[in-house]
């Protein structure tokens, strides 16, 4: 297939980019860098593109729209123009694609005790929403307001993670200062998690499909986590050793959170204390997905990255060229 991958020198778009080259499809990456990485040019050919203005695109059987401006601490007005104007630019580029997926995010949801369906964006606040996670849904309003074409799928995945991950476990990562895991109050709660390979198995599923229209699923592994075993686990594969541990009080963050220090908001702190889990029951049943990995199969492979990029140190920085780098 040929298919069209935009935010392909991203994380996830990177990822995207290296799975389907490697199933043998004829992959186009998009970007908004003149110079993309040598390890993409390897694999793919490259369209300079800057989703925040109209941009044409050629013909191709799959979009796989991911370019966004993921940052939980911009302004709505930062967020506005690559994420909602951005995807309606996109559906207009992409008109000669048979099917358009959106990846969208599980942020359009607010953390809850029940199990997360697609439902749910009807029944909250969705006011209370995050910044980044409101215009992931405002993304998808304009998406469904904007569309004329065939298939479409709109997928809400949860937490990526994998090698070449540079967004979420840089974030664990910085949880460990001095080999001492400050951890933010108990961490027992129940979360879904999604891994590279796992989404990259759902879009097959999508345009394997035959289904017609606009669908909005749900995707995360089928496995649910608990977040201090996975975060352990995490330390232990990375560092060699158990971690010693050092509880900061919740009611303590929360009281940071209310003067937004450090980056902390009352939406944050109600992250690390109550459950997201992503009901994934209908992406099951109407297209066949199955998860093809779980985080304990994936240690290994991410274990074998963050060493060839340097280690620890150098994953905590977060330095968006270390997704392509070791491959």
């Amino acid at each position: 297939m040929k298919i069209i991958i935009t935010g392909a020198t991203g994380a996830f778009g990177g990822a995207m980019v290296r799975y389907f080259a490697k199933k043998g499809h004829d992959i186009i990456a998009t970007g908004r860098v003149n110079t993309p990485p040598k390890e993409l040019l390897e694999i793919a050919s490259y369209i300079q593109a800057d989703i925040t203005k109209p941009f044409e695109l050629p013909e191709a059987d799959v979009i796989i729209h991911a370019a966004a401006l993921s940052d939980d601490k911009a302004s709505p007005k930062d967020l506005y123009i690559p994420n909602v104007i951005g995807t309606k630019n996109a559906v207009t580029a992409a008109s000669r694609c048979k099917t358009f997926i959106f990846v969208s995010s599980s942020s359009v949801y607010l953390p809850e005790e029940d199990i997360i369906t697609e439902a749910y964006t009807e029944k909250q606040n969705n006011k209370l929403l995050s910044p980044y996670g409101y215009s992931k849904l405002l993304s998808e309003k304009v998406l469904k307001e904007v569309f004329t074409g065939e298939r479409c799928f709109i997928l809400r995945p949860r937490a990526f993670y994998g090698p070449g991950d540079t967004k979420i476990m840089p974030r664990m990562m910085k949880l460990v200062k001095n080999n001492v895991f400050k951890r933010p109050g108990k961490m027992k709660i129940q979360l879904s998690m999604t891994h590279y390979y796992n989404m990259a198995h759902a879009i097959e599923c999508c345009f394997m499909s035959e289904l017609r229209g606009i669908r909005t699923y749900n995707v995360a592994d089928e496995e649910v986590y608990t977040m201090i075993t996975t975060l352990r686990t995490l330390f232990q594969t990375i560092y060699g050793e158990t971690l010693e541990e050092k509880e900061i009080s919740i009611q303590f963050l929360k009281v940071l959170a209310v003067f937004k220090v450090g980056g902390l908001t009352p939406l944050l702190i109600r992250g690390l204390t109550q459950n997201m889990v992503l009901d994934i029951r209908k992406i099951q049943n109407e297209i066949g997905y199955k998860s093809i990995i779980t985080f304990e199969d994936s240690l290994a492979e991410i274990k074998d990255w963050i060493n060839q990029i340097g280690g620890a140190e150098a994953l905590q920085k977060a330095n968006p060229i270390l997704n392509w780098k070791a491959y």
